[in-house]
């Protein structure tokens, strides 16, 4: 049975600039993070109601000058698994990793871009930012080897039309340094990129790219590898028609925890906004066409963005017979 789970933002404030990021344009330099008593009550509210699983959103969660206090906070209340979405840059920093596990961090998701500098840092705007990020991977690595990092390191990459090319030697770079489980998110036309096609691809553009490595995957490389917000109907029949495989490459719900978020707005008023991610995700980013209800798996399938359809139309979707 999957441990219920709850993701919780302090605030939006980050140290990368994410040409996609959600919330990139919105922020400013004085936001104020969330006062700890609140971030306290939230993380105890869910506990509360049965979540055993707790990870921590941003902007970027590791600066929030109060995380190890509320990660610490969390296993003492019985949490199992607590996790952090992040991009690393502190986490290079063996001390702050070696507080972070004391506290009760049981899991990292980095989110890494590309293995080539000049990509990553066109995607995340800051000079020299990989070399920082993979001494926080090498880090993270280490202590799961040793057995402190129990619910594993992940990769969580933004895939776009600068990275797909070059997917398959990204897994094997970051495989030989002892990267098990990479999930690649197609990238949400939204922020800075909604209308730009030199950064979000078609789908028909990268899908290539995609069987390329679930092929390469499925013969040799034997790791997690998985995709979200990839409508199935984009791919071949060779997937379309195999349950099992577009479930362990593609079903976002069956993949991830049931999941429940909580944004600590930014102000001092205490406001929260609260809700399921899956929900969130079909209702208001996300729609469905006309053809859809004809689709096979149409109960599956969370629908496209619907920022995607603005810049590409939908002419290239059809349902699975």
């Amino acid at each position: 049975m999957k441990l219920k789970n709850v993701e919780i933002n302090p605030g939006r404030l980050c140290n990368n600039k994410c040409i996609f990021c959600m919330s990139g344009e919105e922020r400013d330099d004085h936001e104020p993070w969330a006062d700890p008593e609140r971030m306290k009550a939230e993380i105890r509210m869910h506990y509360e109601q049965g979540a055993r699983s707790l990870g921590f959103l941003g902007g970027e969660p590791s600066t929030y000058p109060h995380i190890l206090d509320c990660i610490r906070y969390a296993k003492d209340l019985g949490y199992q698994r607590v996790a952090l979405c992040t991009n690393g840059t502190r986490l290079a920093n063996r001390d702050f990793l070696e507080e972070a596990l004391e506290a009760g961090l049981t899991r990292a998701t980095v989110s890494v871009h590309s293995h080539i500098p000049e990509i990553e840092e066109r995607l995340v705007g800051v000079p020299g930012i990989l070399e920082k990020k993979l001494k926080a991977i090498d880090n993270l690595v280490v202590v799961r080897r040793e057995g402190r990092l129990p619910d594993n390191v992940s990769l969580n990459p933004v895939l776009n039309r600068l990275n797909a090319p070059h997917m398959e030697s990204f897994v094997r770079f970051f495989a030989a340094r002892g990267i098990e489980d990479i999930r690649f998110n197609f990238i949400w036309p939204e922020s800075r990129v909604s209308h730009d096609k030199t950064v979000v691809p078609q789908f028909k553009d990268i899908i290539p790219y995609v069987l390329n490595l679930i092929l390469r995957n499925e013969k040799e490389l034997k790791l997690r590898i998985t995709f979200g917000a990839m409508p199935y109907c984009v791919l071949p029949v060779s997937l379309t028609h195999s349950w099992p495989l577009l479930e362990r490459y593609f079903y976002e719900e069956g993949n991830d925890l049931p999941t429940d978020v909580s944004f600590l707005k930014p102000d001092w008023n205490g406001g929260v906004e609260r809700f399921n991610w899956h929900r969130r995700g079909r209702e208001d980013y996300r729609t469905k066409l006309e053809c859809c209800p004809r689709c096979r798996w149409e109960s599956k399938c969370m629908g496209i963005y619907r920022s995607y359809l603005d810049l590409y139309g939908a002419a290239e979707f059809k349902p699975i017979a």
